[in-house]
């Protein structure tokens, strides 16, 4: 299998929501998220986002930035159509000096190939390019085998807290 890591397009924004849609454990895909994908301020931009490709079909993404740039891009992405900006909680997800790493999904045929590995790779590398040293993200503690995922990548464990409602925990990679 011919594996290749991409960036993502204007036109990939359907897939873009799709992997946001499943890490948030969604079922279905909200129209206004395959907006913010063709846009260049919110969190799951088209900029921010690599695609991996298995014998040139779609097969994962990641969506991953910058930390000090989450606020700014949160209030462009959770803004509600009533404008009230949708509240994730009192504790920040990333911050400044944090290479963040948002999103993360595998199309289920292609899952159980380590292929999230590869993602992560490539993230870690840019995340180096740029001048980081710190790469995070959070999980929901419902699913303790991403734990498990991550740790045997080299992320440890911090705290704990609410995200939309849900006890999430974040994790950090020194590199």
């Amino acid at each position: 299998m011919k594996v290749e890591i991409i960036s993502a397009r204007p036109e990939d924004t359907d897939f873009i929501a799709w992997i946001v849609a499943q890490g948030m454990h969604m079922d279905g895909v909200p129209s206004f998220l395959k907006k913010h994908g063709a846009r260049n301020d919110t969190l799951y931009s088209w900029q921010n986002t690599r695609l991996l490709l298995c014998d040139g079909r779609l097969a994962g993404g990641l969506i991953s930035y910058d930390g000090a740039t989450h606020e700014e891009r949160r209030r462009n992405t959770w803004v509600m159509p009533n404008g009230k900006l949708l509240s994730s909680g009192d504790v920040p997800e990333t911050t400044a000096g944090e290479y963040y790493l948002d999103s993360l999904a595998i199309v289920p045929e292609f899952r159980g190939n380590g292929l999230w590995r590869l993602l992560f790779d490539d993230a870690v590398k840019i995340a180096k390019e740029k001048g980081f040293h710190r790469v995070t993200l959070i999980y929901d503690e419902e699913y303790p085998k991403l734990a498990q995922l991550y740790t045997s990548y080299g992320f440890v464990p911090e705290d704990t807290f609410l995200y939309f409602d849900t006890l999430c925990r974040k994790m950090s990679l020194s590199i």
